[in-house]
């Protein structure tokens, strides 16, 4: 890497050097604070090793007893496949499939695209461009932690009337998860790129300081190259590049005025059907929140409450003024706003936590008519609002709170670098 390579913000569209960083520092925008890049040590072998044993933890989780649960002498066993296997076989296929790639076929596959890429660093493997491009298109729905979470508020709901036993599977799951998380915090996504292909730099004077756009410069949001306007793919992971996302406030408008028609009926309708010594309850969200904290349960029911009810609410309600200040010329501090963005995008996915608890308790609660949970339509729907909101948020372009106040200029040229210890 160049002692001064040039980079272009993502979120504000600042132009500005990246200077060389030295193992566990960080470069963030000098405007908009947003993290640039991040060193990490041995950013070949450890993403590597760690994959791999996260690969390893999530073959021990498929292999072996996953969870039991006892009630008055009879017993259920389930393996980790069986969260998705039963929705199936309730006739319940969207949300199996849903649940198989959140907890299984995404982080499997960014695991193995991990080795495949570092592998690649030292053969030059094919396709290396395109699972590049999969892996962080593919990254935010990857929701291990969010299931692991949800595995918890249920054994609170379950362990007051059975006896819970944890099989090997757990335990491996767990790590699982914890590999999962640390193989990400420890991928160098510009060392990787790097690798990849040189980083194509503009052959034209440019002013640092000042925005992309003004200077007919636009970015690669897939592989972060500062491409010039004219040119339509990436010279280096040939993604079709455009200077702003087309028509993005309109799609993310269309994606939120999805997720509240789908939030009402996901709100009214059942999400969970129990039965219990042959009577039949049908739960809502507001519901179970109700009988968590009437079963003195706060903590999980405020976990509940905030992340199916508070989240999914709040970030329909900021998404919906960012795009209003994207649209109008109304005088704002646009770091505050791409702060509250980043905020919100990132907590938006563990609102699924509660479509992942029923899974789970729709596969491990199985006793006929002594006591069974079965998932309602409630949960389809709900499900399909945070995926909507999660796909809003993609699909809003934060430099456009940046254009719609005109500002194009900076004075301060360097970004601001931050030696964080590991």
């Amino acid at each position: 890497m160049s002692e001064a390579e040039l980079v272009l913000c993502p979120h504000c569209d600042l132009l500005q050097y990246l200077p060389t960083l030295a193992p566990g520092e960080e470069a963030h925008c000098s405007r908009c604070q947003y993290q640039l890049d991040a060193r990490q040590h041995e950013p070949v072998l450890r993403p590597a090793l760690y994959a791999g044993s996260a690969l390893l933890m999530l073959l021990l989780a498929n292999l072996f007893p996953f969870v039991s649960m006892a009630i008055a002498g009879n017993r259920s066993e389930i393996h980790f496949f069986d969260t998705s296997a039963v929705l199936f076989s309730e006739y319940q296929q969207v949300l199996a499939i849903l649940v198989w790639l959140f907890i299984q076929a995404v982080p499997a596959f960014c695991m193995l695209a991990v080795i495949y890429l570092k592998v690649g660093m030292w053969y030059r493997l094919p396709a290396m461009i395109w699972v590049a491009r999969v892996l962080y298109m593919l990254k935010p729905w990857s929701m291990v932690d969010i299931f692991l979470m949800g595995l918890l508020i249920s054994f609170v709901k379950l362990v007051a009337t059975a006896e819970i036993s944890l099989g090997m599977s757990f335990w491996a799951f767990c790590l699982f998860c914890l590999l999962h998380l640390r193989t990400f915090q420890v991928l160098d996504r510009h060392a990787l790129w790097a690798s990849i292909a040189p980083s194509p730099q503009p052959d034209c004077a440019v002013q640092v300081g000042s925005t992309g756009l003004a200077q007919q410069l636009k970015l690669c949001h897939c592989c972060t190259a500062v491409l010039p306007l004219h040119q339509a793919h990436c010279s280096r992971c040939h993604t079709k590049v455009t200077p702003r996302q087309p028509a993005s406030l309109q799609k993310t408008m269309a994606l939120l005025l999805t997720a509240c028609v789908l939030y009402i009926p996901a709100n009214l309708l059942p999400i969970m059907r129990t039965v219990s010594f042959g009577n039949v309850t049908d739960s809502t969200i507001i519901g179970g929140f109700i009988m968590m904290w009437q079963d003195g349960e706060y903590p999980v029911a405020i976990i509940i409450f905030l992340a199916s009810v508070v989240i999914p609410i709040i970030k329909m309600l900021v998404m919906f003024w960012l795009c209003y200040l994207a649209s109008t010329s109304k005088q704002t501090n646009s770091k505050h706003s791409g702060t509250v963005y980043r905020l919100v995008d990132w907590v938006g996915r563990w609102s699924m936590v509660d479509v992942l608890v029923v899974a789970f308790m729709a596969a491990i609660v199985r006793f006929g008519l002594l006591a069974s949970v079965y998932p309602g339509i409630g949960a389809v729907l709900f499900a399909a609002v945070v995926v909507t909101t999660m796909l809003a948020a993609v699909s809003f372009d934060p430099r456009l709170l940046w254009d719609a106040q005109g500002q194009t200029d900076y004075q301060q040229h360097q970004p601001n670098t931050e030696g964080i210890a590991r």
